[in-house]
């Protein structure tokens, strides 16, 4: 019995075996083999010896050593002298609440005293800094219309304004919230009895003014709602001016306003 039962196992085995020589192979998806594919042409491998390194670290030291000395005291004579004023200017009774304050019609002129430890050369920028003002929000950002800030024929056009873009279902020119929001403090210096005065002609890009914001383009309606987010625009002067502009038919405040709007909040003058 056990003989007979054993015949046929292995007859059938056989012809399984036949029947898989005989099925067609899997074509392999390997690629085809060559020095690029796999890494293997030529290259320079370098032995780093202790020679050759310290000879590498002495000629960068040669070059750039008296780079860094030049920069060094190139920096140490550049005469900066920054002043934070956002609390000394502010009453000791109303720093609980600085907002209230600030929105109030409290006279908010501060005298503010600067000493220049050294020489300043000609010419003297002057800044603003603002921290935790975050320029980069995408409703901030979104929130203007370079189509009416480049011609008066799309002084209507606020689309993508919102929320600062119609008030009693008339255009503000310009719309926007970073439009909205330009920085309002004002500055003046003297020394001594001796008034000193601001240039602020010129303090944006050439390229803007007679390109990006048009020279026939006047604020309307600007900073007219119940909520003055920042500093106000002269509705008679241009808000760029191009650059035909002089001092008698453009506002420096226009000015400021093209600074704010293309480069955030941090302005040159």
């Amino acid at each position: 019995m056990s003989n007979d039962n054993a015949a046929p196992s292995s007859s059938s085995a056989a012809a399984n075996g036949s029947a898989d020589s005989a099925a067609p192979r899997r074509n392999s998806k390997r690629p085809k083999y060559s020095k690029f594919t796999q890494q293997e042409l030529p290259a320079c491998k370098p032995i780093l010896t202790p020679g050759w390194v310290i000879s590498a670290f002495l000629l960068v030291s040669v070059i750039f050593v008296p780079i860094g000395v030049a920069s060094l005291f190139a920096s140490r004579d550049v005469v900066e002298v920054v002043d934070r004023y956002e609390t000394a200017c502010i009453p000791a009774q109303n720093r609980t609440n600085k907002v209230a304050y600030i929105q109030s019609s409290a006279n908010k002129i501060c005298v503010r005293t600067l000493t220049v430890p050294k020489r300043m050369k000609a010419p003297i920028y002057i800044y603003y800094e603002l921290d935790n003002f975050y320029q980069n929000h995408r409703r901030y950002v979104k929130s203007r219309n370079d189509m009416q800030l480049r011609s008066n024929s799309s002084q209507d056009d606020t689309s993508n304004c919102k929320p600062e873009d119609l008030i009693n279902g008339t255009a503000i020119v310009p719309c926007g919230l970073i439009a909205w929001s330009l920085f309002n403090d004002t500055y003046s210096f003297s020394r001594g009895n001796e008034s000193l005065n601001v240039n602020k002609k010129d303090i944006s890009w050439k390229s803007d003014r007679d390109h990006k914001f048009g020279d026939n383009v006047f604020p309307k309606n600007f900073q007219s709602g119940g909520l003055k987010g920042g500093g106000s625009l002269n509705e008679s002067k241009p808000r760029a001016g191009g650059s035909h502009c002089v001092d008698e038919n453009c506002s420096s405040t226009n000015f400021q306003k093209v600074v704010w709007e293309d480069r955030g909040g941090s302005q040159q003058r």
